[in-house]
């Protein structure tokens, strides 16, 4: 990371935040250093930017919300920037007052726009409302027509006329409550009654009986709403029908009537006539909708134009707004840290070495456009720079940047210590290979990875999906080493030397040395884990001197995060395997020179806090003393918690590998040919594969990042800018 200094006139501040924002290069910082601590006392520039700021864009916004405008972004020449610098508050209320004037004009013309829509609108809505109720009346009118006339002819059909001169009462009832009327009509002895169905909804109701029940049933008739047989049939009607010829001849009448009337006029039925009646009116109605949607857009093309001509002949105020707008935006942004006075404006952050460029490059345009040149210094940064920030590592090939989380989820590496980007990646998946080794279930990871980052660019998914990527292509190398495809082993080259034959000369040798084979040799598995954690540990304890050193204590690489638990680890390692080849001759192991490394570690490890003390001129006194002795236990439990730690590779290689052993037994026992292998290659591939993965981030975060990696670093978070318009 690289301190940057850019010092401009204040005129070019703005331009200069511009183009810096636009590369999103740069995390600003406050200015340090003596040369600029004049600017911070009473020569720097006393303004309300945010008042200001405030001040134009609610006016702004307003202004771009009435008209819906695009407006070019224009810088003002300068004088313009100059006198902006000078007088920042005259500057703005001018240009206020220009806004003001037109925020007044547009909204005149707003509400013009809107009143002649709302008048179209409601002329088109009274016209629809004419047409429709002129159609339903002649709808209605031809409906009614022929249902009354329908009415009559069934009426006269229903009625029988022995039954209407033997009944005492007789009227037009609802179906639906002829069941209830007959009901009550049967708690009178003498009195019964018969419903005929004229229509689906009616029917007439005959009542018989004597002459002392009628004003009984002429209230039950009211209670029931029922309809006298007059406002159905007129008396006319009734008296034909007592006559059994002249109610032959009434039926006839009506038929001749009814057929009259669908035929009248069109030569259309009832139903034909209806359904042209209904296009009709569905036509008329689409094309008065038709017209006025014409008239509306033409009000809107015409507010549209106006607003045009209103841009162009203020063109060069918009413009200039908007500049203000995006300057004073940059100037109340907190992530703008500027020291700024009425002579010079200073701008100091920090920015990726690989970033350089970019920023020369953006600078470099503003001093072209300018004329002018900014002073631009790029250094290292010094004792005064606290917390610089730390960008993500910039991974390569671009698609594995995901993996950065793999990192960030232990913390953010600081300037001052090594990015662990590349390593968390290979040492995670490296150790989840050693315990979930097989080429066919690590081939299946891998393809899901390759979807998945393929499907998701961005959330969870396309981490994990970039993650399987290389944990799948882990699970295949060191499946090759455990011959193991699905579970399934011995088919490369344990048990099928001929194969092996054919492969080619590089993969023959390497897989002629193959891992040890977790059920047949777990001592082999035991002692290569071990010696693969006393790598990891040291090469994270080197990682951890070399922070030790970067942030300028040489001497904290001497104790238990260094040298000290380095030789520790080394000696320890070694007095084991020297342990187990003399027989576990635990007092032989006392006098070998491996135990007394172990001891100069520890050793180291005492002494790191008092050189320390000794250093910064504190002496040789009980809290260094006390520290070392901390030191010392830490390097003896630590280190041999972590060694120890190592061993779950182990333990979850041979898991995997008794899954093949569980997959033949569970077959013999069902006695179905595969049922095991399927059955097993399913857990494998789901807890076996969580547990292993969880187990690897384990390993990773505490046995090997925590000899080297503090994570109190601050996030890279460059200063970035869109233009608004």
């Amino acid at each position: 990371m690289k301190k940057v200094t850019i010092i401009t006139l204040p005129e070019h501040e703005g331009l200069a935040l511009e183009a810096i924002g636009r590369a999103g290069v740069t995390q600003f910082k406050p200015s340090t250093g003596s040369e600029f601590e004049a600017l911070k006392g009473k020569g720097g520039q006393q303004v309300d930017w945010k008042g200001l700021y405030s001040k134009i864009h609610t006016r702004f916004t307003e202004l771009k919300n009435l008209g819906n405008l695009r407006i070019e972004y224009s810088i003002p020449d300068a004088e313009g920037m100059k006198r902006f610098i000078l007088d920042p508050d005259s500057v703005i209320s001018s240009v206020t007052e220009d806004l003001d004037g037109l925020i007044v004009e547009l909204k005149d013309k707003h509400e013009e726009k809107f009143g002649v829509g709302n008048k179209l609108v409601e002329e088109l809505q009274s016209k629809i409302m004419q047409e429709s109720k002129a159609y339903e009346e002649q709808r209605r009118e031809y409906v009614d027509e022929q249902r009354g006339l329908m009415a009559r002819l069934e009426s006269v059909q229903a009625l029988e006329p022995e039954e209407l001169k033997k009944c005492f009462a007789v009227g037009v009832v609802k179906n639906e409550i002829v069941p209830q009327m007959e009901e009550y009509l049967k708690r009178y002895p003498d009195v019964f009654s018969k419903a005929v169905k004229i229509s689906d909804e009616e029917g007439f109701l005959f009542v018989f009986g004597s002459e002392e029940s009628r004003q009984w049933v002429e209230a039950l008739f009211l209670v029931f709403d029922v309809k006298d047989i007059f406002d159905v049939l007129e008396s006319t009607d009734i008296l034909l029908v007592l006559d059994p010829k002249k109610r032959q001849e009434t039926i006839k009448k009506y038929r001749e009537e009814l057929e009259k009337l669908k035929r009248k006029g069109t030569g259309e039925d009832s139903e034909d006539k209806i359904k042209r009646l209904d296009e009709e009116h569905r036509k008329k109605i689409e094309s008065l909708k038709a017209d006025y949607d014409k008239k509306i857009k033409e009000n809107e093309d015409r507010y549209t134009r106006e607003l045009d001509t209103l841009r162009k002949a203020q063109g060069e105020i918009l413009g200039k707004v908007a500049y203000y707008d995006q300057l004073l935006a940059n100037y109340v942004d907190d992530r703008v840290k500027v020291l700024r006075s009425k002579v010079i404006s200073v701008l100091q952050g920090y920015t990726p070495e690989s970033k350089i460029p970019e920023l020369r490059a953006a600078i470099t345009a503003v001093e072209e456009k300018l004329g002018e040149k900014f002073f631009l210094q790029v250094e290292d940064p010094g004792p005064e720079d606290h917390n610089v920030p730390t960008p993500p590592t910039d991974f390569k090939p671009a698609f594995l940047q995901p993996l950065w989380t793999l990192t960030s989820l232990r913390g953010w590496p600081s300037s001052n210590e090594i990015n662990p980007g590349y390593i968390t990646i290979l040492v995670f998946c490296f150790q989840f290979g050693l315990m979930f080794g097989d080429i066919g279930q690590g081939l299946i990871f891998l393809l899901l990875g390759i979807f998945l980052s393929k499907r998701f660019k961005r959330g969870m998914m396309s981490k994990l999906g970039t993650l399987f990527v290389p944990m799948g292509i882990s699970a295949i190398i060191f499946g090759f080493l455990y011959d193991s495809i699905f579970l399934i082993e011995g088919l490369l080259y344990h048990h099928h030397t001929v194969l092996s034959v054919k492969i080619p000369a590089p993969i023959y040798v390497l897989l002629t040395v193959p891992l040890p084979n977790p059920i047949t040799n777990t001592t082999g598995l035991l002692k290569l884990v071990f010696m693969i954690a006393v790598i990891e540990i040291i090469v994270g304890l080197v990682l951890g001197a070399i922070n030790q050193i970067k942030k300028g204590n040489p001497v904290g690489a001497l104790g238990e995060h260094g040298l000290g638990m380095i030789l520790y680890i080394v000696g320890l390692y070694l007095s084991a395997m020297y342990f187990i080849q003399i027989g576990m001759n635990f007092m032989a192991v006392l006098s070998h020179w491996t135990f007394y490394l172990m001891l100069s570690g520890m050793a180291l490890s005492f002494l790191e806090p008092i050189i320390h003390s000794i250093q910064h001129g504190h002496g040789i006194g009980v809290e260094p003393i006390g520290e070392g002795v901390g030191g010392m236990l830490m390097t003896f439990v630590e280190g041999l918690a972590n060694l120890f730690s190592f061993l779950r590779i182990a333990a979850f290689a041979l898991a995997h590998a008794s899954l093949a052993v569980a997959a033949e037994a569970l077959t013999e026992a069902l006695g179905i040919m595969g049922i095991g292998l399927v059955i097993m290659n399913v857990i494998a591939l789901s807890f076996e594969f969580v547990s292993s993965s969880v187990q690897s981030l384990r390993l990773l975060y505490y046995e090997f990042m925590g000899k080297f990696f503090t994570g109190g670093g601050e996030p890279f978070r460059p200063f970035t800018v869109r233009r608004r318009e």
